[in-house]
């Protein structure tokens, strides 16, 4: 079969389907170059990108999250994920996912902030460690500079809130950074391993449910500006381990 080089413009014997040359004889080594130099592109870019993500606070487990790949399996995961996204759009609010391990409250967080393309991701024991680098020997920061990166940032997500010391510091810095990236009208996710208090009958609160990790006025800003949003299914992770 005669075929026109995309190169030389030359016709030349391209052979027979469905083994077709894509350029003649003499262009290619030139095409061979052509195909590595684009192949080194796309890969330069997703490293890139992928950089981009570890330095948002995304881990590996969750490049590929996003929007579209979330499953919502009731109407409580389909209230955090429209939550998230409406968050991505106005770049303000806030949204507190809990409930059991595994069930996409990372995914969500993640896939706001790609969305958002800029903020970062702590765990709360992270969240701790960042603010008191200021105390730390050496360093050249304060712990006013280090609350202000946290307040400035567009997107700021804090998982695993369960996981804290509960030191009367880490609470007073959590509040004071809630009310303040709220007051600016900052973007702000909250996720945990827990649970709330009303999935109790008799109304009383255990060492689990997320108010027990929560000051009441974080609450109150939550109530007041945002959702809480409880996942009370299985855990996925189990599931996607067996495909």
């Amino acid at each position: 079969m005669m075929q026109i080089c995309p190169f030389c413009s030359k016709e030349y014997d391209a052979g027979e389907p469905p083994f077709l040359l894509p350029v003649c004889p003499d262009c290619a080594e030139k095409y061979d170059e052509e195909v590595i130099k684009k192949t080194e592109i796309v890969k330069i870019a997703e490293e890139s990108k992928e950089n981009k993500w570890h330095d948002m606070g995304i881990t590996p487990r969750h490049y590929q999250c996003d929007f579209n790949n979330f499953i919502a399996h009731d109407k409580e995961e389909q209230l955090a994920l429209e939550s998230c996204k409406r968050m991505s759009m106005s770049r303000k609010g806030i949204v507190a996912i809990i409930g059991n391990n595994g069930t996409g409250k990372s995914h969500l967080m993640s896939a706001t902030v790609k969305e958002i393309g800029k903020g970062h991701i702590f765990k709360m024991i992270e969240f701790g460690m960042f603010i008191r680098r200021a105390f730390a020997q050496g360093e050249r920061t304060s712990e006013e500079a280090q609350l202000e990166k946290l307040i400035n940032y567009s997107f700021l997500g804090i998982d695993e809130i369960e996981k804290s010391k509960f030191t009367s510091n880490e609470m007073n810095w959590l509040s004071y950074v809630i009310d303040e990236r709220n007051e600016n009208f900052r973007a702000t996710m909250i996720s945990g391993n827990c649970h709330p208090k009303r999935i109790h009958a008799d109304g009383t609160q255990c060492d689990k449910c997320f108010e027990s990790f929560i000051s009441p006025d974080i609450l109150d800003r939550i109530s007041q500006y945002g959702v809480i949003c409880y996942f009370s299914g299985k855990s996925n992770r189990a599931e996607l381990r067996g495909k």
